[in-house]
């Protein structure tokens, strides 16, 4: 089938960017290893793009051109200027009868290798592919460089006189510089590096989720759906583009804020500076790199809490939702719901540090909840705290006592909220076959958010994004002070502050609970 081109530059648009795009034809599909090319173009208006996408064009149309007409020993400086290409001059895939193929010879490491089966390309995934099919793959800058190499070397074999000899053998020994420093690039990409990352960092699979996705999101970014990045093509340009490119982004039709914002940052900069710390790029190119400032006033940038309306509502219309509604497949679901409500709007904690709450934690003889975790358990659904000072003893309001004695009375469970236990992701059980450990951290109070999320966010709060779950907390931290309670009492209610650290000033723990139990008493949360 005789290649003949059409005219046309090729260029498509996609979120917001410009690319060369173009199918290739199906007799030349298996050669270049892709059905499509697609090229970022930098250029900055319509007539640089044209030029730019035009001259990628006239490019693949030579080179296509070529295929159909150079010999095997061509085959090499034409892959030398391929955007991909594979060579197999196996003899398995030779016709009965063929001459044996001349082996390629390449440069690598101070040896001659020589094979039938080689690749040149630039782009990460088609290289890791090409290595597990056996080819021996050098980029496009390394494959120039061996070019130069080859010709010097047949040079020096060609020499009539010593100076044209010396000569050449400079020339070459220059060429294999440039060969090793063109090998030497790292092949590991943005993602093929991730596990390695993982592996020393042991981050957590929420965090992991996290940073697979901002790496994802950066990679495509630059190159496109399901695209890959070389580290050592990474430039501190690369992420700048990045976090202006965040700053385009929405959540639930608004943009990111800057918070958000920087945290992509943070977790393409950690990514970097660990490629740095084991030596596959010389240094982090996200360093300087600052995330837009959060011109916002202080008083936004928080959740809102709620007004006591707005709680009484809160209260009337999950009560009618949650008792309407049919049995689960989670048995108890619904007194779970109704109950932990109660604790966050009585208790000022955390939703997590409520909904991870053991029925141990619960001591009705002296009307306390203990907040408190327990990472040296052998539970794989282990409790925790934000931090040291949130372990504490919270007095339980006489508002809430009968509604969590009943709560009790219904279920012999170990968990307080048995339906809230959240099971293992994908994730967490591939990583359970990988290291033997099945670990399950936070999530408890995932069903209690999407009830708010999903049903009880329009009912009571539909315009205000800043009232959320979190906010019963904040609303607690209001009533508090309106009864005057002194700040250090409210610290250590909240898990601001070390709860021990009081309990001498008030003559022990028994006399320091009593201290807070009164204080809470005066509150009136709903």
């Amino acid at each position: 089938m005789t290649f003949r081109p059409r005219k046309g530059n090729y260029i498509t648009q996609r979120r917001g960017r410009y690319y060369y795009r173009r199918i290739i034809p199906v007799q030349f599909q298996n050669l270049f290893t892709k059905k499509v090319w697609m090229i970022a173009l930098e250029g900055q208006n319509d007539t640089d793009r044209a030029t730019e996408a035009q001259g990628i064009a006239d490019r693949h149309n030579r080179q296509m051109r070529m295929v159909q007409m150079v010999d095997v020993g061509e085959a090499t400086k034409l892959a030398a200027d391929a955007v991909v290409m594979r060579i197999d001059l196996s003899p398995n895939d030779l016709p009965p009868g063929a001459p044996a193929p001349v082996p390629a010879r390449f440069y690598r490491d101070g040896r001659i290798v020589e094979t039938t089966k080689y690749a040149v390309t630039d782009d990460p995934t088609q290289r890791r592919a090409a290595e597990g099919e056996g080819f021996f793959v050098v980029s496009q800058e390394e494959a120039r460089a061996q070019l130069e190499l080859q010709q010097q070397m047949k040079a020096y074999d060609a020499a009539k006189t010593s100076e044209q000899a010396e000569l050449a053998d400079l020339k070459a020994e220059l060429a294999a510089g440039k060969v090793e420093a063109a090998s030497r690039v790292s092949g590991e990409t943005v993602l093929s590096i991730l596990p390695r990352w993982r592996d020393r960092e042991k981050q957590a699979p929420t965090t992991w989720k996290k940073h697979l996705q901002y790496a994802r999101e950066f990679a495509e970014f630059h190159t496109g759906d399901d695209g890959d990045l070389y580290l050592s093509d990474v430039t501190k340009r690369h992420v700048q583009e990045y976090v202006e490119h965040a700053q385009t982004l929405t959540y639930r039709g608004a943009p990111l804020s800057p918070t958000s914002i920087a945290k992509r940052l943070d977790s393409v900069r950690a990514l970097l500076a660990f490629a740095a710390s084991v030596d596959e790029i010389d240094h982090n190119p996200a360093t300087g790199v600052k995330p837009p400032k959060d011109t916002r006033p202080k008083t936004s940038r928080s959740w809102k809490s709620f007004e006591r309306e707005e709680i009484q509502k809160l209260v009337k219309e999950s009560t009618d939702l949650w008792s309407g509604r049919r049995n689960s497949k989670q048995p108890g679901r619904k007194e779970d719901l109704a109950t932990a409500l109660q604790c966050l709007i009585w208790s000022g904690a955390r939703p997590e540090e409520i909904c991870q709450l053991r029925r141990e934690d619960i001591d009705l003889s002296t009307s306390a909840m203990h907040i408190t975790n327990d990472e040296t358990s052998d539970d794989a659904r282990a409790r925790l705290t934000k931090n040291d000072s949130s372990i504490r003893t919270v007095p339980i309001h006489s508002r809430l006592l009968p509604t969590l004695s009943e709560h009790l009375r219904r279920h012999n469970s170990t968990l307080l909220f048995p339906s809230f236990a959240p099971e293992p992701t994908p994730a967490e059980l591939k990583e359970e076959e990988r290291t033997g450990r099945l670990e399950i951290k936070g999530r408890y109070a995932r069903p209690l958010s999407r009830e708010w999320t999903d049903n009880l966010r329009e009912l009571i709060a539909p315009n205000e994004p800043r009232k959320v779950l979190y906010s019963l907390r904040h609303s607690w931290a209001a009533e508090s002070r309106r009864t005057g309670m002194p700040e250090h009492v409210r610290n250590a209610l909240m898990g601001h502050a070390d709860d021990n650290r009081h309990a001498s000033r008030y003559g022990g723990d028994v006399e320091w609970l009593e201290v807070k139990r009164e204080h809470v008493e005066r509150m009136i949360c709903v």
